[in-house]
């Protein structure tokens, strides 16, 4: 079955179709205002005349609002010029709402199944508000009031389940469940992530000032999305990670042990499903998995692709907003406005180079002292004599020099992570005994890259093996080159094995 006939077996169709009647804004303000008395009374349903009350109120509000539109419209005859095809439907919907009673809304919520009336021993009209309707309720306020952006640690969780190589030996069938539910969601917040950079987007244009804009660039985007969200998306090292993930899907889409046991769990949910259907099913979780795991890269490449676009829409912003918001604003709206006078209709990339503008009154700028005040004599030094950095940049520089280090350092440690670390170390084929230093093949062009992160993470908890130094045994080791660097001798054992 469809997800309609699912949805219509047991809803009626009208139940739908208040949203979209003259009024359909009266009933859910009804409706959320039923929901909000019913959760703070503990069980018990509401009377009639509450719900007459409640009704009442709203229509009261509305045709407060309306009052109010109108006063204000007087106020503002330009309005009217701008709404006068609208007058006539305007005075006819009024009139439709004020003829809107409170007992006429409960009839049609009941007619409806927005309100279930159970029936009692008492013979007391007792109302409660439809499981539906809450459901129908908690989407429309999602719709209403976005929640913030947010990255939670799903797509993490899936990452380090799916790395795991012990993983789906106990319940298969449940692990593989959850590591797709927390894929979907981590798709999700992807998405969402793209909307909100695009909610930004639009804000941006909207506003008028370099106040709201700074508002929106720092305050909204750099605080929320860039420090909360898009930070954690870099951290989760997707490149390295996911061709790691799709090569452990294999070998468990491989393994008979492991698809059989998913095969036993189904079957004791399902016991109505037959053998090919339950290999079916767990053939398509399989699938479904993989086809997601596919789109996580397009859907990270996507968000990194508004990220840029972002960034470049604000500095533009900032910059047109930074002219025509300047001093200078009556000189560049002269200018703006003689181009659409003399190439009115066409494009600007159209627009003849050699353009006949206005001359711009900008300021000359003077130096006190001429521009030999600007002149640094050279300092004499022999040739082919080495200078400090000191001697040559001020402070400032050497700052930017240093911090430009300290960045180059983090990227190479953030690079050497315990991922790559015992993906190298598995490649080394260990034995039990151990493996000397002097034995590493050094033909990869990497090597003694990979050879610092395997030292790097040689203590961690999450690395695969550990590394033995004769210093521990208060011994000097000796020294063996490779490819010109000099290494001090060392072994590397498998974890749980004694050195």
């Amino acid at each position: 079955m469809s997800l309609s006939q699912h949805i219509f077996d047991d809803t009626p169709a009208r139940f739908f179709a208040v949203l979209t009647w003259r009024h359909g804004r009266l009933y859910i303000d009804a409706l959320d205002r039923i929901e909000e008395i019913q959760r703070h009374r503990h069980g018990v349903g509401l009377s009639r005349a509450e719900l007459l009350e409640v009704c009442q109120d709203i229509i009261r509000t509305n045709s407060e609002t309306e009052k109010l539109t109108q006063q204000l419209e007087l106020l503002l005859p330009e309005l009217d010029e701008t709404k006068s095809d609208l007058e006539g439907e305007t005075s006819e919907n009024e009139k439709e709402e004020t003829s809107l009673t409170a007992p006429e809304m409960l009839r049609q919520m009941l007619h409806c199944h927005w309100l279930e009336e159970p029936k009692r021993s008492d013979y007391q009209r007792v109302y409660y508000l439809d499981n539906r309707a809450e459901l129908l309720l908690e989407s429309l306020r999602r719709m209403a009031y976005p929640e913030q952006v947010t990255f939670t640690d799903k797509l993490h969780l899936v990452c380090s389940r799916l790395i795991d190589p012990e993983a789906f030996q106990e319940h298969p069938l449940s692990d593989f469940e959850s590591c797709n539910d927390n894929l979907r969601y981590g798709l999700q917040e992807l998405r969402s992530l793209q909307q909100g950079m695009a909610r930004l987007t639009q804000r941006q244009l909207r506003s008028d000032s370099l106040k709201e804009n700074l508002q929106v660039l720092y305050d909204d985007f750099s605080e929320n999305i860039g420090q909360r969200c898009y930070k954690q998306l870099i951290s989760l090292d997707l490149p390295v990670r996911l061709p790691l993930i799709k090569e452990q899907i294999a070998a468990i889409e491989q393994n008979p042990v492991i698809i059989a046991k998913m095969e036993v769990d189904l079957q004791k949910r399902r016991p109505e499903l037959s053998e090919d259907e339950i290999a079916s099913r767990v053939s398509d979780l399989i699938r479904d998995t993989i086809s997601m795991l596919e789109s996580v890269e397009p859907q990270s490449e996507a968000v990194d692709r508004r990220a840029a676009d972002f960034a470049r829409r604000s500095f533009a912003r900032f910059r047109y907003l930074q002219e025509v918001s300047s001093g200078r604003r009556s000189e560049m709206r002269t200018v703006f406005d003689r181009v659409n006078e003399r190439y009115a209709g066409s494009k600007m990339a159209h627009l003849p180079d050699a353009l006949e503008l206005p001359a711009l009154k900008i300021p000359s700028v003077g130096l006190l002292s001429g521009l030999e005040s600007l002149f640094v004599p050279r300092t004499p030094r022999k040739k082919y004599q080495r200078q400090s950095l000191a001697d040559l940049y001020d402070d400032d520089i050497l700052d930017d020099h240093g911090h430009a280090v300290d960045e180059m350092q983090e990227n190479i440690n953030s690079s050497l992570n315990t991922i790559r670390a015992n993906r190298f170390y598995q490649t080394l084929c260990v034995p039990a005994a151990g493996l000397q230093s002097d034995s590493i093949v050094t033909d990869s062009e990497e090597w003694l890259l990979e050879l610092a992160g395997l030292l790097l993470h040689g203590d961690t908890l999450e690395s695969q093996y550990s590394i033995h130094s004769p210093r521990e045994d208060y011994e000097e080791p000796t020294r063996s080159e490779k490819d010109g660097y000099l290494i001090d001798q060392f072994s590397i054992h498998p974890k749980n094995t004694p050195s």
